[in-house]
């Protein structure tokens, strides 16, 4: 019996198991709970249900039709994202969820050589599946105030692989930024994640007509509500779409099921309950900001569904255990640069506001150097 390393403890590890795969450990989300009282605020997942339209795509008709595989090619699918980006339909990719797209993308171009550069504090599953697929990969720092430099990235000997707007930071490079370095290399491919792009930010998707060596990833887990219907979609040039198909061919070739399909299709094209929703969740974002900055929190500027913060007073780890305690998970992050920051998923405006007032609870246990009156915390704070 064999046991491998898993976050902070050891599994079981199969005698079986490929030598290449031994002791590597896994991307880990967020933590869960079936307890519906708990406000889960650690996967960046939206507080609003799905679209309406797409809720109504899910017939009986539709349902009645999963004895069929579903469409391998997803046309409804990408011929919806095309139309709202303006692009052909043979330049979108989909599959179920981002992170199986980048997978894709990670194996086909980045695989038996040339690797990937990407910032040393950014989205973890590029580390984590590099290291698990032996693909090369080059960690830059970001600066100190967790911005990216995208001279970094021009000239490079590896393929360029950004989230824009960054994670955890919440950060954002303008597209032209992320133009020039493109351009800076023509011999090289830039793969952009925007993840969180429809929270007010400028997409790089028109962008892939000009440069054949761009690549544009995005779900439909954050803006569009459907994180638990796995629909992720990749824009590029023509080719680089049909290398991506075969690699989804040899792998799952039906990976979308036809429900996702449908609901995908009809969240993008109900745009404007998806605007209503960023509304809302950029609105509660400042708020909360505002508040935390109140109140002694060091605060990212963000472009994104999520905060990403310093607590005033008390360790980041235990800032994480005190708010789990009253029943509000967030993320902390155990490695270098970062251990000392939090990252917090908006909610709706009334559990942001119940929050922060588990937040004051939290704080009011250092009165000596937390003054509550400062900001309004009463000696009736619930003390549990």
């Amino acid at each position: 019996m064999h046991f491998m390393k898993y976050g902070k403890g050891y599994e079981i590890m199969g005698k079986f198991l490929s030598a290449r795969f031994r002791n590597k450990d896994g991307y880990h989300l967020g933590e869960r709970s079936r307890d519906r009282s708990i406000i889960k605020l650690n996967a960046n997942e939206s507080p609003f249900p799905p679209s309406p339209e797409a809720l109504a795509s899910v017939t009986k008709g539709l349902l009645a039709e999963q004895n069929f595989y579903s469409d391998p090619k997803c046309r409804e699918l990408t011929k919806a994202a095309a139309e709202n980006y303006g692009v052909n339909a043979d330049e979108v990719f989909a599959d179920s969820g981002s992170d199986v797209v980048l997978s894709y993308c990670m194996l086909a171009f980045g695989s038996g050589g040339c690797g990937f550069c990407f910032p040393d504090v950014t989205y973890a599953f590029y580390k984590t599946f590099s290291d698990f697929f032996g693909i090369p990969y080059t960690e830059i720092p970001v600066k100190a105030d967790f911005s990216i430099r995208a001279e970094d990235y021009c000239r490079c000997e590896r393929h360029v692989l950004l989230a824009n707007p960054n994670a955890p930071s919440g950060l954002v490079l303008d597209t032209e930024q992320i133009e020039r370095i493109v351009e800076s290399n023509p011999d090289r491919l830039v793969i952009i994640d925007e993840a969180y792009v429809d929270y007010k930010n400028e997409s790089c998707v028109p962008l892939i007509r000009r440069h054949k060596n761009l690549i544009v990833v995005q779900t439909m887990s954050k803006s569009r509500s459907l994180a638990g219907a796995r629909v992720g979609l990749a824009f590029s040039a023509a080719e680089n779409i049909q290398d991506l198909a075969t690699m989804k061919a040899a792998f799952n070739p039906d990976s979308i099921n036809s429900v996702s399909e449908a609901m995908g299709c009809a969240a993008i094209k109900d745009r404007q309950y998806m605007r209503e929703c960023v509304e809302k969740i950029i609105f509660t974002r400042e708020k909360t900001r505002e508040a935390l900055l109140a109140r002694g929190f060091q605060v990212l500027e963000s472009h994104t569904n999520f905060l990403f913060f310093k607590p005033p007073y008390i360790p980041a780890e235990e800032f994480y255990i005190r708010m789990k305690e009253k029943g509000v998970l967030v993320r902390h992050y155990c490695q270098p640069r970062i251990s000392d920051y939090v990252r917090m998923t908006i909610g709706s405006e009334e559990q942001m506001k119940e929050v922060i007032s588990r937040i004051d609870s939290v704080l009011y246990r250092y009165p000596a150097v937390f003054g509550r009156e400062s900001i309004g915390i009463q000696a009736r704070v619930n003390e549990k």
